[in-house]
């Protein structure tokens, strides 16, 4: 066991070239910052000066109110606390930091004594823990695995990202015309393989080129997201809402057959006549309409084009009716 206030030969004599001391982060421009927050003077020094031999960039703070200023005033990735200290200690601290949103990678050094307080503190969503007195090698490991976490979280968030990216509309935040186009194949061999109806609804907002040309592309484009909004909240939580292409929208809508289509649809229909649109508050509140066309599975269509088409024909005879309605495929003249 390696006293906390004298680094190891080892560890000093490795030099900045070690294996042991480059971290993952070495390429980068500028170092990573920990803050470790400890009221004893020699160990906020000991693990200063051992961290700053890694590379990073190091500061500390002797209570939990010097380090919570600390976080206020600049962004660590890390932070090192230890449990026991006078005026704030380090649960409440850390409980503290979480609640002012400072996303760090808390790590806890605890002695024997206070075991169930670092239990308690990993439940608060503490990265990990350093056992009072600690190997400096183990230090180093637990400081470089918490970078690596955060790492390896911050990846998942980015992959996740484009993923929806790829799958949303970028103005109004619904699905896109690609990602439409994957769901209505899945729903459709879905309700075929279960023999289960689905209806297909095609929207488009009536008039929008004059709403464009009167107000502006920008007040045009708040419109959409507040209509896609709209969309959102009319139809039913497990709905598919997708922007198909400028003012039109898709809706599909799983397990349903074409009565409850028609209801939902009529709800969407008079949802959007009832409530004005004023661009996202760039022009005056102006009523907007819109026509619906729908089609079902089995009854209308048999595959994904065909129930497009019908309920594409269905809008064409809305609007050759007057706008501001609902057709349905099977309604008389589709």
């Amino acid at each position: 066991m390696i006293d906390p206030l004298k680094p190891d030969a080892a560890s000093t004599a490795a030099g900045p070239e070690s294996p042991l001391q480059r971290t993952p982060e070495s390429d980068r421009t500028e170092p990573r910052k920990i803050l470790i927050v400890d009221d004893e003077d020699e160990i906020r020094q000991v693990l200063m000066d051992f961290l700053r031999l890694d590379g990073y960039a190091v500061s500390a703070a002797s209570d939990g109110y010097t380090a919570l200023a600390s976080l206020e005033r600049e962004r660590f990735e890390v932070v090192l606390t230890d449990l026991v200290m006078p005026q704030m200690d380090g649960l409440t601290f850390i409980k503290t930091a979480h609640q002012q949103g400072h996303e760090a990678a808390y790590i806890v050094m605890t002695g024997f004594a206070t075991w169930d307080t670092a239990i308690e503190a990993m439940k608060l969503g503490a990265a990990d823990y350093l056992p009072k007195p600690f190997h400096l090698e183990l230090l180093r490991l637990v400081v470089a695995r918490a970078f690596e976490k955060r790492e390896l979280v911050a990846r998942a968030k980015q992959a996740e990202m484009y993923e929806k990216l790829a799958h949303t509309d970028g103005l109004t935040e619904l699905y896109n015309y690609r990602f439409f186009q994957q769901l209505l194949a899945i729903e459709l061999s879905r309700a075929r393989r279960f023999q289960r109806p689905l209806a297909l609804i095609m929207l488009d907002v009536d008039h929008f080129k004059s709403y464009n040309d009167l107000h502006g592309h920008q007040a045009g484009d708040g419109a959409l997201r507040q209509l896609a909004r709209l969309l959102k909240r009319s139809s039913r939580s497990y709905d598919l809402v997708a922007r198909y292409g400028g003012d039109e929208f898709a809706i599909i809508l799983p397990e349903t057959g074409k009565s409850t289509a028609m209801e939902v649809a009529e709800r969407i229909r008079s949802s959007i006549a009832a409530r004005p649109i004023d661009g996202d508050g760039l022009v005056p509140a102006t009523r907007v309409t819109a026509s619906l066309g729908m089609a079902s599975f089995p009854q209308d269509a048999g595959d994904e084009s065909e129930l497009i088409r019908k309920a594409d024909g269905a809008l064409y005879h809305a609007k050759a009716r007057g706008r501001d309605r609902l057709w349905c495929a099977e309604s008389p003249g589709a």
